[in-house]
């Protein structure tokens, strides 16, 4: 069998778009061949003259023969993205990198996340509620900077139902209908329902909230071990080659971008690298 070129990119068509916010937009993409992936991973999505981004997959594996990528215009790149509609064409490669674990071994779950942090831990809040039963307690706090920046908010109350308990909050709000939280994520960890001695925490999220929410479960007992996040970078190749995620050691697009709280402090690694394109 001919080894796949890790380089080697696929055209893929937009068969879907939609506008989540004022710079985010999803894109269900359709591919030419089978793409296997776990929860965690990304691409690289490319337009040719504009650039390459690594982007996080939000779709849940197995549920459809595309898949579903979350896209902030942010710069160059990413702007050039999000003006693409249904019908046009973009390159993909992967999937790249170390996803989440799936299958936590503790009587609780704690999901952590801010703003588009949301997209990466969209599959895997799916694939957890599918195994509802295995765990006492699955809580979601959710920030947002304000009431039109939450993103899946509809999917995000389908959650509730399947059993999930769910904390929003937002930065500020300048609107009566908001039925939800104000603040900070961290201001509301103590509301979550879970034995932080036995639980396990995905975060992510900006840089400030990820270093902050870390810190703070390791103060409330949880162990550094159970505290497992997300770290961006500026990457160029995605497989661990060109070394620009090179951080303590690593190389944050093999051999993450998942780390633990206990990995990111032995190797003095950096939650929430800036994310150039």
């Amino acid at each position: 069998m001919e080894k796949k070129n890790i380089y080697m990119p696929m055209k893929a068509r937009i068969s879907r778009s939609e506008a989540l916010s004022r710079d985010v937009k999803l894109f269900e993409l359709a591919l030419p061949e089978r793409f296997d992936y776990l929860p965690g991973q990304f691409v690289m999505l490319s337009l040719w003259g504009k650039g390459e981004v690594p982007i996080s997959i939000t779709s849940t594996p197995g549920r459809s023969e595309g898949i579903e990528v979350c896209v902030r215009a942010v710069g160059q790149v990413t702007s050039a993205i999000t003006s693409l509609s249904e019908g046009d064409t973009l390159w993909v490669r992967g999937p790249y990198g170390r996803p989440f674990p799936t299958k936590p071994e503790t009587a609780d779950i704690l999901i952590v996340t801010g703003g588009i942090g949301i997209v990466p831990l969209r599959p895997l809040i799916e694939l957890l509620l599918s195994d509802r039963k295995s765990y006492r307690h699955l809580d979601i706090i959710y920030g947002s900077r304000n009431p039109s920046e939450v993103l899946f908010a509809e999917e995000a109350s389908k959650w509730e139902e399947k059993g999930a308990k769910l904390i929003l909050t937002v930065d500020t709000c300048d609107t009566d209908d908001w039925k939800g939280c104000t603040g900070v994520v961290t201001d509301h960890l103590g509301k979550a329902e879970v034995d932080f001695k036995d639980c396990t925490a995905y975060i992510c999220g900006p840089p400030p909230m990820i270093q902050a929410s870390m810190r703070d479960l390791s103060l409330m007992g949880m162990p550094d071990e159970r505290i497992i996040t997300t770290l961006e970078a500026h990457m160029k190749c995605g497989v661990g080659k060109c070394g620009h995620c090179y951080s303590g050691g690593r190389l944050i697009c093999d051999d993450g971008p998942v780390f633990t709280y206990e990995e990111i402090k032995r190797y003095n690694l950096r939650p929430g690298m800036d994310l150039l394109d």
